[in-house]
């Protein structure tokens, strides 16, 4: 008797010591965490619009496909910049060949105002020389005049060549300044031509695609966008509850489009600043009507890599989800 006593004694202990173990468990499973349902899925969706006004030739994606950073999407209508970056080259190689023609013009008029130099340097000291001669009687009148006539066509000479290299150094100026504004349109035309093809910004998925085929397209107008593969849930705390958050703690995650799954994450940070002064309209407790009112501040969790990589296509930016935080 009293051995099935010591037996049922035990039986009792250890019963006992499982309900305190399984509540424990559930303590720790299901009551150490801050949970909210207030949190979305968020990532960085980026707006894919044409740089110059067009013709649409060729639409390389449709919705909801997958592209990498760099892949062709849409390609508008090149021939008007092909033509126009043509005409630019062949003017740039005009306006060089005005440039070698200058300086060639240059040189001739440099050497010319070299030899009018000394021809003027000669008649310029004949006629000085005819002056003092004739105030003597050693020259006659005739002579005179035939030194100053040479000695002024000597002057004009070498204002010609002189005129001659300020209009060739003016021409070449003047095709060099030709040159650049060429170049300038060669590179307009190449970087318009570079516009005609349109390539995915980010690695991601092509969403809300509104262009086909033969569409005339304005500069500016937004064609398509991509939501890239880095998606992360912003999570709405209460402010009483992130006391005890602590960066990279880890984060459980529940979603309806997976409902069998639970995903697994951390939190990567916390915003500086509360919703409500976000808003477009942010409450101003000055007025004399002040309401306590609990507030929420966004916080920033980041999927777990391998996860995320798992199940990227069922998590769409925008999709409710449930977060509990483990506390630190």
């Amino acid at each position: 008797m009293g051995q099935l006593s010591t037996k049922t004694w035990l039986r009792i202990v250890g019963g006992g010591l499982i309900v305190v173990a399984a509540i424990f468990l559930l303590i720790w499973f299901w009551d150490d965490g801050e949970s909210t349902t207030d949190a979305y899925i968020t990532g960085h969706v980026h707006a894919v619009s044409a740089r110059i006004t067009n013709t649409i030739i060729a639409v390389r994606v449709d919705d909801n496909q997958h592209v990498h950073a760099g892949d062709l999407l849409v390609v508008l209508d090149p021939k008007d910049y092909l033509v126009s970056a043509e005409q630019a080259e062949a003017q740039i190689a005009g306006a060089r060949a005005q440039v070698a023609s200058a300086v060639a013009q240059i040189a001739q008029a440099e050497s010319a105002i070299a030899d009018t130099g000394a021809l003027q340097e000669k008649a310029q000291s004949d006629f000085k020389r005819a002056t003092g001669l004739l105030a003597s009687g050693g020259i006659s009148k005739q002579n005179y005049d035939a030194d100053a006539a040479a000695a002024k066509a000597a002057r004009a000479q070498s204002a010609g060549a002189n005129a001659q290299l300020a209009a060739a150094t003016a021409a070449r100026d003047n095709a060099l300044a030709q040159i650049k504004i060429n170049e300038a349109n060669f590179q307009n035309a190449q970087l318009s031509l570079a516009y005609t093809k349109i390539v995915a910004p980010v690695d991601g998925y092509v969403g809300h695609k509104s262009v086909e085929l033969g569409q005339r397209v304005t500069a500016g107008q937004t064609l398509c966008y991509v939501v890239s593969d880095d998606v992360w849930v912003v999570a709405n705390y209460k402010e009483t509850q992130l006391r005890h958050i602590a960066l990279r703690a880890p984060v459980s995650i529940n979603l309806d489009a997976l409902p069998d799954v639970s995903l697994h994450g951390y939190v990567d940070s916390f915003s500086p600043a509360s919703g409500a002064q976000f808003a477009l309209l942010p409450p101003d407790n000055a007025t004399g009507n002040f309401t306590k009112v609990v507030q929420r501040v966004p916080v920033k969790i980041r999927f777990d890599a391998d996860e995320l990589r798992r199940y990227r296509s069922a998590l769409a930016p925008g999709l409710s989800v449930e977060t509990r935080v483990r506390l630190q």
